[in-house]
Formats: C-alpha cells, sequence, structure tokens
C-alpha cells in the first residue's frame, strides 16, 4: 500500500459531506473530485467465496447506506469469475454463494431502480477486460498487487499467477465500466487493501488517452473511499473469510458465534468493538454505549458483557436473513 494512501485520511471537508457515514472510512484518494462532478456512478463488490463475515457484512451495509445517502447510480459486482481465478474455491460453491449474495444485498436494502447488481458473467465486463488488457502489463500487475498475498499464499489459498492477474484484470474492468458507459466521474468503494485496482484503472485511463488510433476516448477521472479495515480475531490483520480462525461469519453455528462474540480473550476485544460499530446497523447513540462500555470494560465488565451479548443477537438475526436468502 503506497505512503501517499495511507497520509490521506478522510477529512473534515469529506466527512461533512458523508455525515454519519464517514465513520465507516478510513481513507480518500481524490474523492473530493468525483464528488464536485454531477455524473458520479459508485463502484464496489464482494467475492462469494463463502459466508460473509462481519468484515464482508459491514462493506455490503455501507454500500446500501452510501446507496442512500447519495442517491447517484451505483454497480455492486459479486465476482465469482475472479474469485475462481484468485482462489481455490470450487465453481460451484461460488455460484451458491454468488446467488445467495444477490438476494442477500436485496434484503439488506440495496435498491435496484438506482443501482445495478451483477456478477462477472457479464458479457459487457468480459469484453471490456479484453479492451484494457492492452493497456497493461505484466509489470503493472506484479507493482499493483493486494497487501495479504502472502499471507493468503502460506494458507494455500491462492490461485496460479495467471489467475491473479485475470481476476484483477476483471475487476479493473468493473471499476472502468462507468467510463465505457460515458460517466464523468467514478468513486471507486473498497477495503483499503484493494487499492491497487484504484491505481491499475488509472493508468487504463491515462495510457488510452494518449494511444492515438487506440484510444478508448473515455474521460473519467477515479476517485476511492475505502471502508476501515476489520481486524481479524485472534491477532489476524484482517477479517477474512478465506482465514476462518480470524472470523466469525454468517453461516457459522449458533455456539460457535456464541464462543467467538462473546470471548473474553485480550485479543478478540478490539476486533469485536469494531464489528459492532461497522457490522451491527445500530443506532448512533447505541453505538456510542457500545465505544463507552468497551472503554470501561475493566472496571465494568458486565456492562461490555451485555453488549457482546446484544451482538450476537443482531449476528444471529443477520445470519437468519443470510440462510433465508439460500437459493
Amino acid at each position: 500500500m503506497s505512503q501517499q494512501l495511507l497520509d490521506n485520511p478522510v477529512h473534515a471537508a469529506l466527512r461533512d459531506r458523508l455525515g454519519a457515514l464517514a465513520r465507516r472510512f478510513s481513507h480518500s484518494d481524490e474523492a473530493d473530485d468525483v464528488f464536485a462532478r454531477d455524473d458520479l456512478h459508485v463502484v464496489t463488490g464482494f467475492g462469494p467465496t463463502n459466508a460473509p463475515t462481519a468484515g464482508t457484512l459491514s462493506v455490503m451495509l455501507g454500500a446500501v447506506e452510501l446507496q442512500r445517502h447519495l442517491n447517484v447510480p451505483m454497480t455492486v459486482v459479486i465476482s465469482e469469475l475472479g474469485a475462481w481465478n484468485s482462489r481455490n474455491v470450487p465453481w460451484v460453491q461460488l455460484e451458491t454463494c454468488r446467488d445467495q449474495m444477490l438476494t442477500f444485498m436485496r434484503a439488506l436494502g440495496f435498491d435496484e431502480a438506482r443501482g445495478v447488481l451483477r456478477s462477472h458473467l457479464d458479457p459487457g465486463n468480459l469484453v471490456r477486460a479484453g479492451k484494457i488488457a492492452r493497456f497493461l502489463s505484466r509489470q503493472d500487475f506484479l507493482d499493483h498487487r493486494e497487501d495479504l498475498l502472502e499471507l493468503y499464499a502460506d494458507h494455500g489459498l491462492l490461485g496460479s499467477e495467471v489467475g491473479l492477474t485475470v481476476d484483477a484484470l476483471y475487476t479493473v474492468a468493473d471499476v472502468l465500466e462507468p467510463a465505457d458507459a460515458g460517466a464523468g466521474s467514478i468513486l471507486m468503494v473498497s477495503g483499503v487493501e484493494e487499492a491497487y485496482f484504484t491505481e491499475l484503472a488509472r493508468l487504463v485511463l491515462a495510457r488510452q488517452a494518449v494511444a492515438g488510433e487506440l484510444t478508448l476516448q473515455w474521460q473519467s477521472i477515479i476517485g476511492a473511499l475505502y471502508f476501515r479495515v476489520l481486524p481479524g480475531l485472534g491477532g489476524y490483520p484482517k477479517m477474512s473469510k478465506s482465514i476462518p480462525a480470524s472470523s466469525i461469519h454468517l453461516a457459522m453455528p449458533a455456539d460457535v458465534l456464541h464462543e467467538r462474540i462473546c470471548s473474553a480473550a485480550p485479543a478478540d476485544q478490539a476486533p469485536l468493538l469494531a464489528a459492532i460499530e461497522l457490522a451491527s446497523g445500530w443506532s448512533q447513540d447505541d453505538l456510542v454505549a457500545a465505544r463507552h462500555a468497551y472503554v470501561a470494560r475493566d472496571q465494568q465488565p458486565a456492562t461490555w458483557r451485555r453488549a457482546q451479548q446484544r451482538y450476537l443477537e443482531t449476528f444471529l438475526t443477520f445470519a437468519e436473513t443470510w440462510r433465508r436468502s439460500a437459493p
């Protein structure tokens, strides 16, 4: 991750524009520039490798809230074809999880009258990926890559190098879909570890603009907002669906969720507070109360335990919605 990105937190003026939603984001990247335009299009997405973790749920809830707040077109991509290439997951599992995620996003309140839910099995995106490939080199994909690849590799989760490149190419094509449709400004919304997709998309825009007869005639600008990373349980840097020990997810048995959400392990407490703040849907007053309980947990442990218990009940409600979304 570039130092330039790390030096760009969400500043006061942007927080004012986002209102209560600002708590969800840790960094911005030229987001002000795209917000200043009147033809904004938002793009985000999720990989359907398995049931959403609290981290994925936080992004899903954030996307729905952002759609309501901005009232602009939004595209949400469930990237089964990208996941097939970049992770060692059976295709039938990806298809099933993809369909369940699409239904679940609707249940969370995504408005398809003002946005598009689609997967990577999209002819337009596959054609777009083919169009942009000529503007990127192997070195570009080596220079711009996810920071956690080594961690995933250590767990035997990654596909081949070519597969990782194909996944990135499809996702960059997702980001550039509004440019292909003539939009002047694109807001990429994702986890901060996926900032490299924004950088690769900007390379494509810059190179095609000076390609003479080979130009795609795209004249968009790209800004980005990056969701706060939900730290993992057990000391993992991220609550990842690819690393089961790091996470809680919506398909876990109730007794396992109870064990993890009501955990007393010191390393789990900060991730659990972050999960409450980002993946609960609680009111602002309830979130403030939960933080106070967390801060005072050594002096008043029962209050924090009650907050954990309430979050368990909330998460189980989301889990039931997820179960009912199954195809």
